[in-house]
This record gives C-alpha cells, structure tokens and sequence, in this order.
C-alpha cells in the first residue's frame, strides 16, 4: 500500500478553512477519483463523492472539460490553470481552476482548486458571451437600427437567404431583395411600433429565399433601448421562425378535409399539436405534446387546456384568445404553460379554427412550437444589459471604448459625470477631446504605434468641460471589432489619481527646493546643470557662477534669535532673486550661503565682466534698500566670488569651488564686494 504524500490531517490543515473548492484524487485508467474534499467541495458535490470517480457523479458535458485539463498537467507535469463558465440560477457564474499533478512511485493525483471569478468586472466576458447567445442560435436573426438599416444578421439568416453581410450590412432592410414591396411595407410598419419601444410577437412575414421560394415566418421584434431609457430606442432585435410548411398545411385543410391528416402528420414531426372540440375539450393529442406536458394520453383527452394553465396570463387574455378563434380567426400568439411536474415552459402558438365545407366552424387544431430557450436567451440579455448598466452606474472607474482611429464610441457614466460632459457631446468625438495638449500628443503617438491584442498603462491629464485638470492612471486593451474584418476597439479604463499626483508633487518640490527659502537647492542645481552646459554650448555662450554669503549673518542670529534669522534669510534670498534675470538661477547652498547662476553671458571678457558687475550691483542696491523685521531694519552687505565656465572649468562642482575660492579672497581683504576667480 502507497502511503498519501497528502495525508487527511494535512489537508484538512490546510483547506479546511478555504472558501475555494478544493479536491484531492487519483488518477484511476482514464478516470479520477475523489480521495479528499474539503468542506465547500462537500457542500457541492456531497460527502458520498469521496471514493467515487468524476464519471460517476457529474454529466457528460461537464466532466469532459475535467478531463482533459487534469489529464493535460499529468501529460505535461506541471500545473495548468483553465477558465470555464456555468449556468446557475439565472446567472452566468465564471470559474478559475488550478491542477497540480503529484506523482508518487507508480501513483498519479491530482490537487485541483477551483476559484469563483467575479463576472462583474470582466466586461469582455459579458460581451463575447452576448455575441455568442445572438451567433449561434437556430433561429435567424437580425439586429436592425431604429432608421430601418440592417446592422448584425446570424449566420443562419444569412445561410438562409444566400446573402454576405459585409454587402448587406447598412443598408435598409425593406430594400434587400428577399421582401417583395407588399411585404417591405409590412415589415416598416412592424419596426415603426417596436421603434416606440413595443414588443411584438407572433408577426406573420414572408421573404424570398436563396432559391427564389417564398418563405413564411412568425417574427418577434424586441426594442433595444439607450442605456435602458425605454422613451429611446436604438435598434430592434428580430427574431424569424420559419413557419412555411404549417402554412402551406393551413391552405391545403381549407379545400380537403383529408388534407387536415396530411397536415396532422408534418405537424406531429415538427411541433406539439392538439385538437379541440367547440368547448375547449381535448379529443386528440400528438406524441410531441404528451412528451412536452408530462401527462399521459389518457390523463390529457377529455380535459381542457388549463390542464396545463401556469397561471402567468390573465382571465382577459384567454377571454380575448376565445373570441378571436370563435370568430373564425387564426390566433397567433406565446403562451407560459407548465408541465405536469411543475416545470414552466413556453410556446410560440398558432390556433386554427378547422372548418367544415359549409364554412361552419367544427374544432380547433392547436401548433405548439416550443420557444423556451428563445425567451431564456431574450432574458439573459436583458440580465447581462441590466448588469452592465448596474456596473457603469455605480463604478467611480472612467470607461471609455474608442475604433482604431480614436473616435469615442462608448463613455460610462461615471466618464460623463466626472468631465461634466454629456454623453451626446462625447460620443463620435475624437478622444483627445478631453485630454490636456502634452497629453494630446503622447495619446496620437499612442495611436500609431499600437498594436493587436495588447494590453497597456499610460498616465494622460483629462480636461473637464470647465477646464480642470484630471490626473488619471488609465489601462488599455485592444480587442477585434467583430463587426468588421480588419478593425479593432481600444478599451480604456481610468482611475483618477489627481490627489496622488499633487502629493508626488509636492515632494518632489521638497525634494529639490530649501524648505525655508523655497528656493532651488544643491541637488536642482545638480541635475539642471548639464542642461545649462548644453545650452551655452549650442548658442557660444558663457556662464557664471556667483558664489554669495551674507555679511555678518552669525552677528543677527545671535542678537536676534533664529525666528528672525530665518526671516533675515528669506528676505535675502528674495533680494537675490529680484537682481538677477528671468533667465538666471538663484540657489541655497546653505545657511547664508547661497549661489547664482548667470547664463547667456557673452565669451568676450571685458563685455562680459561688465555684464557681471552690473547684476552684482543691482545686489549690492536691492541688499542696501533692505527689509523690516519685528520693526527691525536690516540693510545687508555680501560677500561674491565668481567663476566662468568654460575659462574656468566645464563641471559645477568645480566651479562652485573656484567661485568659493575668490570668495574667500573677498572676505580676507574686506567683506561687500566681489572678486573673479584669478588661476
């Protein structure tokens, strides 16, 4: 006997508390079998599971995707992770698995732990999956804009009708040569109801085919209306039945009546039927409608349709439905029934009054196509459309959705709100739109270089319509647009991050300015130097560095304190300021020692020396006029040495150093004034 390499106590240790679903199984020929589940897993699957394998408790159509991913991490010996989606209780629920093969002596486990992913906040998902429920249903279908232009067709309308949709797609429905004129006034009429938000059902069309044959379909147009605002709709979604052979059945049960059991026959292959007496009392019933109710033969014949009544549609409904059959008139409509179990279920019906040859009306001959899926599709997209709108009305996150050309096709609403913009105002507009000029250009690079199937970050500034600047982080992805070949979308969700920028900011002011003076300090100087250089190499110029320190600043400390010493010193560094140029540079050094930084000087050196003296006695002037602290008043001298790049050196350290020396000549003969470095 193999000993587990995960023992139950270890496991327990380790999953017991997990909210995941945690299994532990062997490998047994082709199958699995649970050896260990912890308690999320039971719940699942129920304690019985531990010692059978996956085959004997769960379909077909699940344990196959098992399968082959737990015998993919055995083939490849090491952990594959898979995705997979599940139909629970109205809701699609996504699920994230781990398998991690173990192998002990000739023994093969597996270790799978399956994660719920929220499906809120997989956007993509939503929307594949709703192109998924519209392309691959049996019914045609189309999808037509509130102008009457066709926008999607499946491809089982588009099979049916021998038609490429890059051709068709834009163009006006009633035009396409599938409707004759009678029809395509028929089908305008239709579109103008549902475009005032009304759902139809059960509409009788006709087209011409591929083959040039005459077609009959009940039609179902459900309006699609802008962000769920029933006063505007956007589009129509049509659904097609084809119920050509029921018509063609219909037509002959008026000239024979033998043509009622020829009917009977191609309607027992294709729908539920049943046969009513006058009363409403059933005297025959198909196979097909035995197997959709529940109920045997003998339980259905004798008793009325409310046998399987599910209580969904009014006393008046079925009073209206008597009236139009009792007139002799076909009723068309959807009726929810339920089983004999209690299942509900619902049908898309055509009720024929069958008459005798003196036009009396002698029973009635119910069709039942069963439409249960169709209603349950309908209604997942008005879930996933609700929950995508219950998601961009209540996330803080900026969602916008441009084409590859930038053009905003999609703003969610807290976009909108944020920019104070209205969606009107946005939508078909370029994106740069709300974006600051710098931010203008780095979003157009942006666009030319991106590429297919990736994801990014940037930070772009967003304007608000009232000229505000909004910091956002923003991530990008780039997905195929499924309604053209070669296009592609770009997805764009932002997270405005303005007070983080303004705090990053401010630090990095500190982080080169002297708290005190606000002033730029050693390390700005450093950094900004080489620009400086580059500068003065480009246009021929020559730079100087003044070396300042304040005469007899110790003497202020020391009688007046450092509150005022402080203050001595902001007065002073502003002072600097104030003489030189908008193109020079006053920095803190440190204590009262402070440097400037002269640039654009000329290279010739009796101009230049001139140039020099008169900033100096601009200082020495604005130093003289002085500044009232604590009712004090303080006219300082300085102290200046001076160097030049390049005669002197070309590194700032350098130059500091050798204006500091000529400074220190100053101070030793006699303090306010100022001496060039002499090498």
């Amino acid at each position: 006997m193999i000993q587990q390499i995960l023992p139950k106590v270890q496991f327990d240790l380790l999953f017991g508390n997990s909210n995941d679903l945690v299994f532990y199984m062997e490998k047994v020929g082709d199958d699995y079998k649970y050896i260990y589940l912890n308690a999320p897993s039971i719940q699942l699957l129920s304690e019985d599971a531990i010692g059978k394998n996956i085959s004997d408790i769960m379909d077909e159509k699940y344990y196959q995707v098992i399968l082959e991913n737990y015998n993919l991490a055995v083939e490849r010996k090491k952990q594959v992770c898979y995705e997979d989606y599940q139909y629970r209780s109205s809701e699609v629920k996504k699920y994230e698995t781990s398998v991690i093969p173990i192998f002990v002596e000739d023994k093969t486990f597996i270790l799978a732990i399956t994660k719920e992913i929220t499906f809120e906040r997989d956007l993509q998902d939503k929307y594949l999956f709703m192109r998924s429920v519209f392309f691959n249903t049996f019914l045609s279908t189309v999808l037509v804009s509130s102008d009457g232009r066709l926008l999607e067709a499946n491809p089982q309308f588009l099979q049916d009708f021998n038609l490429n949709i890059e051709d068709v797609r834009w163009q006006h429905f009633s035009d396409l040569s599938i409707f004759t004129p009678k029809n395509a006034k028929q089908f305008k009429r239709y579109l103008d109801e549902a475009c005032k938000g009304k759902n139809l059902s059960s509409k009788f069309l006709s087209f011409v085919d591929k083959d040039g044959i005459i077609r009959s379909f009940t039609a179902t147009f459900s309006p699609i209306f802008q962000n769920n605002e029933e006063s505007f709709v956007v589009g129509v979604f049509v659904i097609l039945q084809e119920i050509t052979e029921i018509i063609k059945k219909e037509k002959e049960l008026k000239s024979t009546a033998t043509g009622l059991w020829n009917l009977k026959y191609a309607i027992d292959n294709a729908a539920d039927m049943s046969i009513t007496d006058l009363n409403g009392i059933i005297i025959d019933v198909n196979d097909r409608f035995i197997e959709q109710t529940g109920y045997s033969k003998e339980e259905l014949l004798g008793a009325t349709h409310q046998i399987v009544n599910s209580g969904f549609h009014s006393k008046e409904f079925f009073q209206k439905l008597w009236e139009t059959i009792q007139s002799g008139t076909v009723w068309r409509g959807e009726l929810c029934n339920r089983t004999k179990f209690g299942s509900i279920y619902w049908v898309d019906t055509t009720i024929i009054p069958l008459l005798d040859e003196k036009g009396n009306i002698q029973q009635f001959m119910s069709v039942h196509y069963n439409i249960t899926q169709k209603k349950r599709m309908i209604t997942e997209l008005r879930n996933i459309e609700r929950m995508f709108k219950m998601i961009n009305d209540n996330t803080n996150d900026l969602i916008v959705i441009t084409n590859e050309d930038g053009i905003i096709l999609y703003a969610s609403s807290a976009y909108t709100r944020k920019l104070g913009y209205h969606p009107d105002e946005l939508i078909g507009q370029c994106y740069s739109k709300v974006l600051s000029g710098d931010c203008k250009e780095l979003w157009k690079e942006e666009l030319l270089n991106i590429d297919h199937n990736v994801n990014s970050k940037l930070e772009l500034i967003h304007t608000t319509k009232n000229g505000e600047a909004l910091w956002t982080e923003c991530n990008y992805t780039v997905v195929n647009d499924y309604s053209r070949k070669h296009g592609f979308q770009i997805i764009m969700v932002a997270r405005e991050i303005t007070e983080r920028k303004k705090i990053e900011n401010q630090l990095l002011f500190l982080a080169y300015h002297d708290s005190l003076t606000q002033l730029p300090n050693r390390r700005y100087i450093q950094q900004e130097f080489p620009n400086i250089i580059e500068e003065a190499k480009a246009r021929n110029t020559s730079i100087a560095v003044l070396y300042v320190d304040g005469d007899n600043f110790k003497d202020i400390n020391d009688r007046y304190g450092h509150e005022v010493g402080d203050a001595f010193l902001n007065h002073f560094g502003r002072a600097l300021q104030s003489s030189v140029r908008s193109n020079d540079l006053v920095v803190r050094i440190g204590g009262d020692e402070f440097a400037i930084v002269l640039t654009g000087l000329v290279k010739n050196k009796q101009k230049r020396d001139k140039q020099v003296k008169q900033i100096i006695d601009r200082i020495k002037e604005s130093l003289q006029n002085g500044w009232v602290i604590s009712n004090q008043q303080f006219s300082p001298t300085s102290s200046i040495g001076v160097s030049f790049y390049p005669d002197h050196g070309t590194k700032l350290e350098e130059l500091l150093h050798l204006a500091d020396r000529a400074l220190y000549d100053v101070k030793t003969i006699s303090k306010n004034n100022y001496k060039i470095y002499q090498s």
